[in-house]
């Protein structure tokens, strides 16, 4: 889905990979999947140097999950805005180095797929690019992009939304109902500040209009008509759902 999605869009716009012009400073969205993607291969090399291919390839399904119901999530206005400017550019740029290293990582494990792959994104675009796939060196992390705390801080943002949409669909209240608020118990306040500086993209995402941070154990409320009560309890791997 990702790479129909960037085709599609990428052909409509003639995005041409490797294009010279003058790149704005990446977002913190763009930063945070390139972290991501420098720590899959990390993972990635360690996993097969370890013989140890499925926690592989699970890695691998986990980066393609969050690149789709993030990177791309948050980024569609990026591609479907009609102006052609650097940012949409640098979107589509981003979008490919992952395309293009996910190509490279899949080649032991799916290499037909791979090798479409990259031959629709590599070696149609550039002639003096290795013939196959298969050819190409394996990718090496830049671990100078690898930031640790973003990670950390972008997570929490999409488990808070991951919670609050739970919420609303216990609830029976659609995402494209505004709200006026929703409320978020944290455990500490590193997590309360990460919540108010991310506190956009949240709002965004559960189509909210003001985010409430309070309490110890990890709760999250909607309201006001149609509310629901979310909450993760302090036991790993327990979550509450119901109505109120």
């Amino acid at each position: 889905n990702v790479y129909s999605f960037f085709v599609t869009y990428a052909n409509i716009d003639r995005f041409t990979p490797g294009s010279s012009g003058t790149s704005p400073e990446p977002s913190e969205l763009d930063k945070w999947i390139i972290s991501e993607l420098n720590q899959l291969i990390t993972d990635v090399d360690t996993a097969l140097d370890g013989y140890n291919p499925t926690e592989a390839g699970r890695k691998i399904e986990s980066f393609v999950n969050d690149l789709s119901n993030w990177y791309v999530r948050r980024s569609r206005r990026r591609f479907w805005k009609s102006e052609n400017d650097a940012d949409k550019q640098l979107a589509y740029t981003t979008l490919y180095e992952c395309l293009v290293t996910l190509s490279k990582l899949l080649a032991p494990f799916t290499p037909f797929l791979a090798e479409e792959l990259y031959q629709n994104l590599v070696g149609s675009v550039f002639p003096e690019a290795p013939d196959s796939v298969h050819l190409a060196d394996f990718p090496v992390a830049d671990v100078a992009k690898i930031d640790k705390q973003l990670a950390a801080d972008t997570r929490l943002a999409m488990k808070v939304s991951s919670l609050g949409r739970a919420a609303r669909s216990q609830a029976g209240v659609k995402v494209r109902q505004p709200l006026a608020h929703v409320v978020v118990s944290v455990a500490s306040h590193s997590e309360q500040a990460t919540l108010e500086r991310l506190k956009a993209q949240v709002l965004e995402e559960l189509n909210v209009k003001d985010l409430v941070i309070k309490g110890v154990v990890e709760t999250l409320k909607l309201g006001e008509k149609g509310s629901a009560h979310a909450a993760q309890s302090k036991y790993p791997g327990h979550h509450l759902l119901y109505q109120r």
